[in-house]
């Protein structure tokens, strides 16, 4: 019997285009990730199935050829089913070639197979595998805002925790994911949602859980100064409950016995605080001026830094007028409770602090303080 021609070649241009076909379907960041990444998976599972096919169709001419002499080595109804079943294979293997693009090209899935290629590497060299990190960090960072981006955050919270896990863990194996972070949040063209700041505010407060006992974390230090830009960016947002949680990650980064990552601390929250209420968030700077009070009466009476930071947001406070003034004056009452130099004098090193770290605004309301009190 003639070959059935027509079908044949159709499964085969479908085999051949499908591939291209679904990689343009995909969002231009989970391609880039595909093609870059997966190089040889892309050849593989296009040359596959096509090889496959073609071996099955070999197999089905040899099988239904004509004998010798008058007699065939089968009967035409054996060919003619014959060649139905390896239709109904080719079928089979193009829908089956069909489902596996799709499920092995998703979002979830590319991220999936990025994360245990990243995490592989844990065991052996105590960090994440820093080429695949960055693949990971990079689709975040194109991703759109929301759900999309969360996969990504949800992928290096699990990077992080198992980093954490290892006793070989000494503080300073997560700096490329803490820069990640911030990464995905500021060279991103796609602003976060109120989602994707609480899922990177879990991840700073894991981090800090694991360092804060630890005499000496550069990954700590790193995760306050992240904690302290993102807590800012994330007042584009109204909810307050996500800058409290970057303050409460940093009131706990505080809270240990190491007073320099309490300075640290005290630092960040007096910049989400004090940039609060330049946004009329009032409700985040009163919890900022709250858990800054906290770190002070734990380690107090302070001098220093924690001081000047706390002093320094009493000021935007009292930059609010009456009732700013009202509320800040509260605090300034137990001043004796707080500091261990007078009043007086932890105000005039604040402006003197302001002054070489150009924080000009800041010295001017402290001035103003300064001035009403007398």
């Amino acid at each position: 019997m003639e070959l059935p021609l027509d079908a044949i070649s159709t499964i085969f241009i479908f085999l051949i285009g499908l591939p291209a076909i679904l990689l343009q379907t995909l969002p231009a960041e989970v391609r880039k990730i595909v093609l870059q990444e997966r190089k040889q998976e892309v050849v593989v599972f296009t040359v596959g199935p096509i090889v496959l096919a073609t071996i099955l169709v070999i197999v089905g001419v040899y099988t239904s050829r004509p004998g010798d002499g008058s007699q065939d080595a089968v009967s035409r109804a054996q060919a003619e089913l014959l060649w139905l079943v390896v239709i109904a294979v080719l079928l089979l293997i193009a829908g089956g070639a069909a489902l596996l693009f799709t499920e092995r090209w998703r979002r979830i899935s590319v991220i999936e197979r990025l994360y245990q290629s990243a995490a592989h590497a844990i065991p052996e060299h105590g960090r994440p595998a820093e080429p695949v990190l960055r693949s990971l960090i990079e689709l975040g960072v194109q991703s759109p805002a929301g759900r999309d981006k969360s996969l990504v955050l949800g992928a290096l919270i699990r990077l992080t925790s198992a980093t954490q896990e290892r006793d070989s863990y000494d503080g300073a194996q997560l700096e490329s994911v803490i820069d990640g972070l911030e990464e995905i949040f500021t060279a991103s063209p796609h602003y976060g949602s109120a989602e994707n700041f609480v899922d990177s505010a879990d991840l700073l407060l894991d981090l800090l859980l694991a360092s804060q006992n630890r005499p000496h974390s550069d990954d700590l230090k790193k995760a306050i100064q992240v904690a302290s830009l993102l807590g800012r960016a994330s007042l584009r947002h109204e909810q307050s409950h996500i800058q409290v949680k970057f303050l409460d990650a940093l009131a706990f980064a505080g809270d240990g016995d190491n007073i320099g990552y309490t300075t640290w601390a005290s630092q960040a929250i007096f910049e989400i605080g004090s940039e609060a209420l330049e946004h009329n968030s009032t409700l985040v700077a009163m919890s900022a001026l709250s858990r800054m009070e906290t770190l002070v009466m734990r380690h107090g009476p302070v001098r220093g830094g924690l001081a000047l930071d706390f002093v320094g947001l009493l000021a935007h406070f009292w930059a609010r007028k009456q009732t700013g003034r009202d509320y800040a004056r509260h605090f300034l009452d137990h001043a004796g409770e707080f500091f261990e130099d007078p009043l007086a004098e932890v105000i005039a090193s604040a402006r003197s602090a302001c002054m070489q770290t150009a924080r000009f605004k800041t010295g001017d309301y402290l001035a103003m303080m300064q001035a009403d009190i007398g």
